[in-house]
């Protein structure tokens, strides 16, 4: 009787061993499947792109400033001089679309590597454009005036916001903080690598 209880007793304490033992590595498999989810992290890194509102301003003008009579003549019968504000809406952030994305967990640090941060798109709020124009007795401001004008503004602005290394590095941030939050209940501190998804280990 008594080596039948002892031997009950040593099969329910290594069942309960092999119970915990379980539980404990489906929950570390758990963890790391929610770690290394991949499609998880490109949702979030899209999610977490920089928006970016300002003004841009353009002036147009063929008035001549010099000082002399045959100027102010001309000035005054042939001056087309046009001035636009317009605000413009840009966003930045990673282009995930069929790129590959690498997560790299490491003594608690999940190191992702993405694209580059670029300039994803801007607008010019055209429905909010302020002008202000001065034109000689001879002269108007015509639609076409307008047309190039934006066309200008589309290039000069496109230009200036894609080579914003301060709006890159603000984007970048974002992104980081944003995978942080998700990464810190999961016990990880996170590394994120801009612009490396090629030749790393997977």
């Amino acid at each position: 009787m008594k080596n039948n209880f002892i031997t009950i007793f040593l099969i329910l304490l290594a069942a309960a061993a092999f119970y915990f033992l379980g539980k404990k590595n489906g929950a570390d498999k758990t963890i790391t499947t929610v770690v290394q989810n991949v499609a998880l992290v490109k949702e979030i890194a899209q999610l977490a792109s920089l928006q970016v509102n300002g003004m841009s301003n353009i002036k147009m003008s063929n008035k001549d400033s010099g000082d002399g009579v045959w100027n102010k003549f001309k000035n005054y019968f042939a001056e087309n001089t046009l001035m636009v504000s317009v605000p413009y809406e840009a966003k930045y952030g990673v282009d995930m679309g069929n790129r590959k994305i690498i997560v790299d967990t490491k003594a608690g640090i999940a190191t992702i590597y993405l694209p580059a941060c670029r300039l994803m798109s801007m607008q010019l709020r055209l429905d909010k454009l302020e002008s202000m124009n001065q034109t000689g007795l001879l002269n108007t401001t015509t639609i076409s005036d307008f047309i190039k004008a934006q066309k200008q503004l589309y290039t000069t602005v496109g230009a200036t916001l894609e080579n914003n290394i301060g709006f890159i590095k603000l984007a970048e941030d974002n992104i980081r903080n944003t995978l942080g939050k998700y990464y810190a209940p999961l016990g990880y501190k996170i590394k994120c690598v801009f612009g490396q998804t090629t030749g790393i280990k997977q």
